[in-house]
């Protein structure tokens, strides 16, 4: 069932720096997807709706800056076609490393063919890679399948604005969850997870089937997400492809 409409903001990438998010929603952003820079830039603009991150500065030369603002992870430098232009890389790294704050202060995040490469030049370059492999996958929504959950749980999704939330519960209790931001025709997943007890239950597939439904009914089409290792065969399972090798790091 969806329940409640409560009001949050809208992404915008058409603009220069800095890019407020709360600035309507933007036709660049439904317009076809032709290369992989532009899907990055896509799902960079639906993370910072789930998150939460208000303000995305564009450096207009291949850089996108988000200012997180959290404690653990307080400036992100998404880096695009970071494989043909890895001169980006070499600029983000410098960014990070300024940022003065230790370590952690500054992150990057890219997505390449050439993850060895990549690898290689920022640590090169003085940063910490992370050691857990993630992916850019995409699809579109109609062709993920429509999933039924087991009688035992209950699906609750809400419309946050432009941000959908479902929650899978047993007994009250949130066993699985899951978020998909609607920006122009994308959907971007994130932080979908279910409690390790009740995994091998269809609860992923389900949470993820219900808000892939809420987000086709707001007009999107195509779908976008990081997936982790964990979460890698699920969407593989439900249709998703991968697009290309996610590589990050961040500052030492």
């Amino acid at each position: 069932m969806v329940t409640g409409c409560r009001q949050r903001f809208t992404a915008s990438w058409c603009q220069t720096t800095p890019v407020p998010l709360a600035v309507g929603l933007p036709g660049c952003l439904n317009r076809r997807v032709r290369d992989r820079e532009e899907l990055v830039r896509r799902w960079q603009a639906g993370w910072s709706v789930s998150r939460g991150w208000t303000t995305v500065e564009d450096d207009n030369d291949g850089i996108l800056i988000v200012r997180a603002g959290e404690e653990s992870r307080p400036t992100e430098y998404v880096v695009l076609d970071a494989d043909d232009k890895p001169e980006r890389v070499e600029r983000a790294a410098q960014l990070a490393l300024a940022d003065g704050g230790g370590r952690g202060s500054g992150w990057i995040t890219l997505a390449t063919d050439d993850k060895e490469a990549r690898i290689e030049q920022l640590e090169e370059l003085g940063l910490e890679v992370q050691q857990d492999q993630d992916w850019l996958m995409t699809i579109q929504l109609s062709e993920q399948p429509a999933l039924k959950l087991h009688e035992r749980y209950t699906l609750h999704t809400e419309l946050e604005d432009d941000l959908i939330i479902t929650r899978a519960t047993m007994h009250g209790g949130v066993v699985s969850s899951g978020r998909m931001a609607v920006v122009g025709e994308d959907a971007v997943a994130d932080r979908i997870e279910t409690d390790p007890a009740h995994r091998r239950r269809g609860l992923g597939s389900a949470v993820m089937a219900s808000l892939v439904e809420a987000a086709a009914a707001k007009g999107a089409k195509r779908g976008i997400l990081i997936a982790s290792i964990d979460g890698l065969r699920l969407y593989r399972s439900l249709g998703w492809k991968v697009i290309a090798d996610i590589v990050i790091a961040r500052s030492r």
